[in-house]
């Protein structure tokens, strides 16, 4: 879900916006662990918490869309799909596990797709967010296709994919920091 879960598109210049990075990584850990903990629940419950968690991360990378010159379009862009996704989610709780599934996996797709797009203009770190963003992309494409699987297997790759973006957005926050 982590749509939205590119940690690079939302980083700032220089040690500039390793607050907010800090900041979308512990709500995104602290997300997982809910879903990992709710497994069960109903759908409404897992749109619910999916959505919010779009629509945080999406609010996020407006703000750090804005604070860099190069490419801003482009993470705006997908920061605002990333908003109405959530956005859907949350007023549609009710929506069917396969409209559900087919959201989260756009998101997965569309975060992939953004930190494959960041991997190829970066020189330094290019290989370990390149495999983050193809992981991404594949796992979004597997959701759309197949919108069968339980909402507690999607649930539980939703959990773990924003608990190991919380960590990596938390790491990359404080390396940041340290310039």
């Amino acid at each position: 879900m982590s749509v939205v879960r590119s940690v690079t598109v939302v980083e700032g210049d220089g040690r500039r916006g390793w607050g907010i990075l800090v900041a979308l990584g512990a709500v995104s850990f602290l997300f997982g662990v809910l879903v990992l903990a709710n497994l069960w629940s109903s759908v409404r419950l897992a749109a619910v918490l999916a959505g919010l968690f779009l629509v945080f991360a999406g609010v996020a990378q407006m703000v750090a869309g804005w604070q860099r010159a190069d490419g801003r379009g482009g993470r705006l862009a997908l920061a605002a799909v990333a908003t109405l996704l959530g956005l859907l989610l949350v007023l549609w709780p009710d929506a069917s596990v396969k409209t559900v599934a087919v959201l989260v996996g756009l998101a997965f797709l569309l975060a992939g797709a953004a930190a494959c797009v960041v991997a190829v203009q970066r020189a330094a770190s290019r290989g370990p967010l390149l495999a983050v963003g193809l992981a991404g992309v594949l796992l979004g494409l597997v959701v759309v296709l197949l919108p069968g699987p339980t909402v507690g297997f999607l649930m539980a790759l939703v959990g773990l994919s924003a608990m190991a973006f919380g960590v990596l957005a938390v790491v990359q926050g404080l390396l940041q920091r340290r310039g």
